[in-house]
């Protein structure tokens, strides 16, 4: 009898290959939007990254940032001995924990398969890693971190936004005054003249990034800024830089496996049909868009797990209370002036439709390894069984303010509606 989940329709080789540990940290920080933008502590970079091996799991691998000097000075004769100011320091504290995943095969389907199950799996671990590595980031900034937070069209609100109030160019230049305005370091400069203009970086949903690139005043300012020929954005598409904001488009992917979406627009799948005439609560279940779910899935996982929102299923809004479950949900329907309707299996669930840009310059999150990546293996019943996987040792923390937010990053939430039917 099998004990472990296998998946019999793969293979792989009963050694693992050396060169799986460096390669997975490479593909993966390769892939990642935030390891783009990682550097040793004291680069002043986005992501301040820092090993310490020795560290066990439960441990906390210590940073330090210094603070300005804000003190009056001394003017005239008046002594500045004993009127120093001291350069004041913070030190963060990043918690690791030991993290694995693996996948299982079964010796038989290793025969019988005709692609190399060593290469393949280090890729779908590699890419496993990727998406871990960037939803650590994003679910420190929106689910443990507090950080400063505006809303398009001029609302006080998450509630409050409307059709109207989409991520455009006029939000871009709101962003850009308001990083500078909350002092939020730029990790570029830009000469012009005789000063210096300072660059920061957004990240967005491939949903607002549609919204902004189909907005008119963008499409004419590219038209006139951008040389003629091939890397225009009008043929490549590619747009690196706007308003002075870097522009990072984080894509979420529907291959169809229900884990769409990401913590900048959450969304998933609804795996049970819901009737008209259904009373609430009503479970809402999500999973694949045949209705199956895969065990050990957070189809939930980009959804806030506290206090009352609301979920858009078509036209029709359900607000939910309770931290959701992997798959399900309590919610009540037909809220917010909508009328109850039927929905069928694979319809999209947003949260309401909500957009979230991330601005953030220099120092803004924390991210220590206490052991990298490293494989691990698991043999049964005589190598009739072997499952592979990695493991490591990790955290993150945001850098903090005197006021308790993040200190170089913003938050803009925008209305984001689905821009086309997949």
């Amino acid at each position: 009898m099998a004990t472990l989940n296998v998946l019999t329709d793969a293979n792989i080789d009963a050694a693992i290959p050396e060169y799986w540990s460096p390669s997975i940290m490479y593909d993966a920080d390769r892939d990642s939007l935030f390891s783009k933008l990682k550097g040793a502590d004291g680069s002043g970079a986005p992501i301040i990254e820092k090993d310490e091996l020795v560290n066990k799991p439960g441990d906390q691998v210590n940073f330090t940032k210094l603070g300005r000097l804000v003190g009056k000075g001394v003017t005239g004769t008046t002594t500045l001995a004993g009127a120093e100011e001291k350069m004041s320091q913070k030190v963060f504290s990043v918690t690791v924990d030991e993290v694995r995943h693996g996948t299982a095969f079964d010796h038989i389907a290793t025969i019988e398969a005709i692609w190399d199950t060593s290469k393949n799996a280090r890729r779908q671990l590699a890419d496993w890693l990727t998406r871990y590595m960037d939803d650590q980031v994003l679910s420190q900034v929106f689910n443990t971190d507090t950080v400063k937070t505006m809303y398009a069209g001029g609302k006080t609100s998450r509630g409050s936004l409307g059709t109207g109030d989409l991520f455009v160019p006029a939000e871009l230049k709101k962003l850009h005054l308001a990083a500078q305005r909350r002092g939020v370091t730029p990790f570029q400069e830009i000469n012009a003249g005789k000063f210096q203009w300072p660059v920061f970086c957004a990240a967005f949903s491939e949903a607002d990034f549609y919204q902004l690139t189909a907005d008119p005043d963008f499409r004419e300012d590219n038209r006139l800024a951008q040389l003629r020929g091939e890397s225009n954005p009008v043929v490549s598409g590619y747009v690196s830089m706007y308003q002075g904001i870097m522009l990072a488009v984080f894509a979420a992917v529907n291959n169809g496996d229900g884990v769409v979406g990401s913590y900048l627009r959450p969304e998933a799948v609804l795996a049970t049909a819901l009737t008209a005439g259904e009373s609430s609560p009503t479970t809402i279940t999500t999973g694949k868009s045949d209705g199956t779910q895969v065990t050990n899935v957070d189809y939930y996982q980009y959804f806030p797990q506290s206090g009352t929102n609301t979920l858009l299923i078509d036209a029709e809004k359900i607000t939910y209370t309770a931290v959701p479950g992997d798959s399900s949900v309590s919610g009540t329907r037909a809220q917010g002036g909508s009328a109850q309707a039927a929905h069928s299996v694979g319809a999209l669930i947003t949260l309401n439709n909500l957009g979230r840009v991330l601005l953030f310059g220099k120092q803004f999150m924390m991210r220590a390894f206490a052991e990298r990546p490293t494989p691990i293996k698991q043999v049964r019943d005589y190598e009739q069984e072997l499952g592979l996987g990695i493991r490591f040792i990790n955290g993150v923390k945001g850098v903090q303010a005197v006021d308790g937010t993040l200190s170089s990053a913003i938050v803009m939430e925008t209305y984001s509606p689905n821009p086309s039917t997949i």
